[in-house]
């Protein structure tokens, strides 16, 4: 099955409305855009409370002051930068650069390929977000996926001497923890709990299966044969009390909290949570991090779970080309602008040196001894699934495991979901 296809039957009634609109803005690119005054370059970037307008306005002043190029920052129009682009395209004023989301099938014909920049060759994970041969999107760094977060004090109460690196290790520790007056492992409810599992299985589901994503859309393997022994682990700890099914209940936020108050022994996460624990203050433990155990016989580190953090694409037809690319260029390569981008999010980049808290430079020593970074949950790039909607679905399955069914149903479940998808 070929990528254009993927996820038709997911698509196909929001698609229906938009497409027609998109082919008229394809057939006439760049011509009816809204274009900048000169020497202006729009970008479109997501404007969050800590990533506001004169955040994004201070990053591009040196590459103002340098060029004599003027940067207008814009904000979405819808909701968010991945509603507004394809909406703007439709219309006629998308912006010259986009930050935050990465080409589809759809987008893609309108996006200039950076395959052929030099400056974008070392970029992070550029390879990975290749869609065919060509590069869309250029990134300053990753969000590291699979990592899991442990109160230091909790291991010391309990006998652990250090993070286990097998998943017979990991178990023993849950129940030491446990013992301990611990939680042993605090999960949460809404899009987190398919979440957790997903970035706790990733290091030993990519050394079993590599590129599994792939295999599913060519039907060498199936989604529930690849999590079939993460579900039934997943089952086995919730059986054992060592997840308390209550925490379905619980909000991310709230999950948050538990581990900051000192409750929780291991708290599955991505990087973007070491940005929360800065915010928290003075804990009352140490935070120490690790990569998730691999099954026994495998390499341990395993593959790091990763995305590209604060993808740049370029839109065809735009009345400065040289500009846009030069802006491009200086956001991702650019050692102060890079460091800028870095100090946000929880996002990091192999080898930087910046400036980083104890639970930053742990995190970075993670992803540099990272033996791959792979792609997560629905894919990247090349490496996809042939389904759209994968995360929410697998998160209903994971949810499942609370609530009686067995390993196998959900095997079974995640299965049909893709058939009847793809």
């Amino acid at each position: 099955m070929t990528s254009t296809n993927r996820g038709s039957k997911a698509r196909g009634a929001a698609l229906a409305a938009v497409v027609p609109l998109l082919l008229v803005a394809a057939c006439s690119s760049g011509s009816g855009s809204a274009e900048g005054e000169d020497g202006e370059i729009r970008m479109m970037v997501n404007l969050t409370d800590n990533l506001n307008q004169a955040y994004w306005e201070k990053l591009v002043k040196p590459f103002e002051d340098e060029t004599g190029l003027k940067v207008k920052i814009e904000g979405p129009t819808g909701k968010s930068v991945a509603e507004s682009f394809p909406q703007q395209l439709a219309a006629g004023t998308a912006p010259d650069v986009i930050q935050s989301i990465f080409p589809d099938d759809d987008t893609a014909p309108e996006l200039i390929d950076l395959g052929g920049e030099a400056w974008a060759k070392g970029t992070p994970m550029f390879d990975e977000y290749a869609m065919g041969d060509a590069h869309y999107a250029v990134g300053v760094g990753t969000q590291t996926q699979s990592l899991i977060y442990y109160n230091k004090t909790a291991f010391e109460k309990a006998g652990i001497s250090g993070p286990p690196t097998t998943w017979d290790e990991l178990t023993t520790d849950l129940g030491a923890l446990e013992k301990a007056g611990y939680t042993p492992m605090q999960t949460a409810g809404d899009f987190q709990t398919g979440l957790q599992l997903q970035q706790i299985y990733h290091p030993t589901l990519n050394q079993l299966h590599p590129k599994w994503q792939t295999a599913v859309a060519d039907d060498r393997l199936s989604v529930g044969d690849a999590y079939k022994p993460a579900f039934q682990m997943y089952a086995d700890w919730i059986e054992a009390g060592y997840i308390g099914k209550s925490d379905v209940g619980l909000s991310p936020s709230q999950a948050d909290g538990n581990f900051t108050a000192g409750k929780v022994g291991l708290y599955t996460n991505g990087s973007w949570f070491a940005a929360s624990l800065d915010k928290a203050g003075d804990l009352p433990f140490e935070v120490g991090v690790f990569s998730p155990p691999a099954a026994d016989g495998q390499a341990y580190p395993g593959p790091q779970g990763a995305t590209m953090a604060n993808p740049y694409m370029i839109r065809k037809g735009i009345g400065d080309e040289d500009g846009a690319k030069q802006l491009v260029e200086y956001l991702v390569t650019d050692a102060k602008a890079v460091e800028a981008q870095l100090g946000s999010d929880g996002v990091f980049r192999k080898g930087a040196e910046s400036k980083q808290s104890g639970v930053d430079a742990q995190i970075q020593g993670i992803l540099d001894d990272a033996p791959a970074l792979v792609a997560v949950g629905e894919g990247q790039g090349n490496v996809r699934l042939p389904v759209t909607g994968f995360n929410p679905q697998f998160t209903e399955v994971a949810q499942s495991l609370y609530t009686g069914a067995g390993p196998a149903d959900a095997a079974k479940s995640i299965d049909q979901w893709v058939d009847e998808n793809r």
